[in-house]
C-alpha cells in the first residue's frame, strides 16, 4: 500500500508529458488517478492502459480553457467520488513567437489554459477541499516564471501568474487544512519540448546553462509533485519550488 492508498487524485493534462508521468506516479502510490484531458479518447486510452497494469485510474474530458467545462468536471467528480484529495494542474500550452509577432488570439489561448484554467480548477476543487478541511493542490509554474527566454513572453507571464495565485490561495486556505504549492520546471523531456530539442542551438544553450548539463525527465517532476502532495510535506504551503537542474542557482 502506498502513501496515497484510497486517495482520489485529479491531474489535468494527464494524458501527456509531465501530467502522464504524474498520473502513473500516483497510481503506483496506491491512488485512484483521474486523467483530465481535452481529448477524451486519449485520456480514456491511457486509463485503460493503467487498468490493464492493475492500477486504479479513470478519465474525464474537459477543456481547461473553458470555465464552464471546469465547473461541470469538478461537480461531476465530487458527486461521483464524494471527495478529491489531491489536484495537480499540469495542463498547459505555449505558442513560441517573438513578442512583436504575438496577436490577441495567442494571448487568449495561452492565458485561458495556463492561467485562467489553472486558477478556476484550483478554486472549484479547492472549494470542496476547504469544506472538507483537507486537501493538497500542486500547480505547474515554470522556469519562465522566474526568467524569460526569447519567444516565450506570454507563456512566462501566464506561469508567473500561476506562482502568484498559488501564494494567494495558500494564504487563504491554510487554516482550512488545504495546502497549495507550485513547482517551476526548466526544460523537461516532454512532447512540448521535443521541437526545441531538435534545434542544436537550443540544446547547446540548455546544456550550458544547466549545471547538471541535461534536461529533466517527467518522472523526476512527478516525484516532486507527489512529495508536495504527501504527508511528508505537511508544513509546506505557498511555496514555488524550482526543478531545473540548478539553472536558477547558477
Amino acid at each position: 500500500m502506498g502513501e496515497f492508498s484510497d486517495k482520489v487524485v485529479v491531474v489535468t493534462g494527464g494524458s501527456k508529458g509531465i501530467g502522464r508521468a504524474t498520473v502513473r506516479k500516483f497510481c503506483e502510490e496506491g491512488a485512484h488517478s483521474i486523467i483530465v484531458s481535452r481529448n477524451g479518447q486519449e485520456g480514456q486510452e491511457y486509463a485503460d492502459e493503467l487498468q490493464k497494469l492493475g492500477f486504479s485510474a479513470g478519465a474525464v474530458a474537459a477543456d481547461m480553457g473553458v470555465v464552464s467545462d471546469i465547473k461541470t468536471m469538478a461537480q461531476n467528480l465530487i458527486k461521483q467520488y464524494q471527495k478529491i484529495d489531491v489536484l495537480v494542474n499540469c495542463a498547459g500550452v505555449n505558442v513560441r513567437k517573438l513578442a512583436l509577432d504575438y496577436n490577441e488570439e495567442d494571448w487568449d489561448y495561452i492565458m485561458d489554459i495556463n492561467l485562467k484554467g489553472s486558477y478556476f480548477c484550483s478554486v472549484e476543487i479547492g472549494r470542496h477541499m476547504v469544506a472538507r478541511g483537507s486537501g493538497a493542490i500542486v500547480n505547474l509554474s515554470s522556469l519562465q516564471g522566474h526568467l524569460v527566454l526569447p519567444e516565450r513572453t506570454i507563456y512566462a507571464a501566464s506561469k508567473g501568474g500561476v506562482a502568484q495565485f498559488t501564494k494567494g490561495l495558500a494564504n487563504e486556505w491554510a487554516k482550512s487544512g488545504v495546502r497549495v504549492n507550485s513547482i517551476s520546471p526548466a526544460f523537461i523531456g516532454t512532447p512540448m519540448v521535443a521541437k526545441v530539442m531538435e534545434d542544436p542551438a537550443w540544446v547547446q544553450l540548455i546544456q550550458s546553462r544547466t549545471p547538471m548539463g541535461r534536461v529533466g525527465t517527467p518522472e523526476e517532476v512527478a516525484d516532486l509533485i507527489a512529495y508536495l502532495a504527501s504527508s511528508r510535506a505537511s508544513y509546506i504551503t505557498g511555496a514555488d519550488i524550482p526543478i531545473d537542474g540548478g539553472w536558477t542557482a547558477s
